[in-house]
């Protein structure tokens, strides 16, 4: 009956360190998980849009002077074909899906001065949307670049936190969804914004 008792009682002692040692052996050899939680692409390190040379109504892009807000943002170099037509609309209605939690997302596009006038007229029934003017398109594919990142790249946009950093990245083939799954992770564990 005592020797009964000692195996339960050893069952019992060595039972957490089997399992420590089975999951930590089990991690190291290559069967860890491999899926992050987000579906957007991770950009390391978040690239910071006061760096990019912006201008929003006719001022310098500066961060600290605008509302704190998680920003939705589409570049568009030349014209915005079908497929970046839908990334906008699929911006617009991951925005309005948020529900009461809207508010604490804008939307943007960049582009150069060459093509806002045509943007702004495609888009002038869309009070929701903000242009910025990108200075100098060149500085922006360099420093996105250097990030393994083509901005301008259809269909698509980037996520950037309250603070201006362009965090995660959105191109090929887009599932609104799973976006807005991302941006609801990141409002509920967000106190800025």
């Amino acid at each position: 009956m005592k020797r009964k008792g000692f195996l339960i009682a050893l069952i019992i002692f060595a039972t957490p360190f089997l399992v420590i040692s089975l999951s930590t052996f089990w991690y190291y050899a290559g069967f860890g998980p491999k899926a992050t939680v987000n579906y957007g692409k991770m950009i390391n390190p978040p690239v910071d849009l006061g760096r990019l040379d912006l201008e929003l109504d006719f001022q310098p892009l500066n961060i600290d002077s605008m509302e704190r807000k998680w920003m939705i943002i589409h570049f568009v170099d030349q014209r915005c074909n079908e497929d970046c037509l839908e990334a906008f609309y699929f911006s617009k209605q991951i925005k309005t899906a948020i529900g009461r939690e809207q508010e604490r997302v804008q939307r943007f596009y960049v582009s150069s001065p060459k093509t806002q006038d045509n943007l702004k007229m495609l888009f002038q029934s869309d009070l929701n949307l903000k242009s910025i003017t990108a200075k100098n398109i060149d500085l922006i594919k360099k420093q996105m670049l250097q990030v393994g990142l083509d901005p301008f790249k259809q269909p698509g946009f980037l996520l950037a936190d309250p603070l201006g950093n362009v965090i995660l990245s959105y191109q090929g083939e887009i599932d609104p969804k799973k976006i807005l799954s991302d941006i609801k992770k990141l409002l509920r564990a967000s106190k800025v914004g």
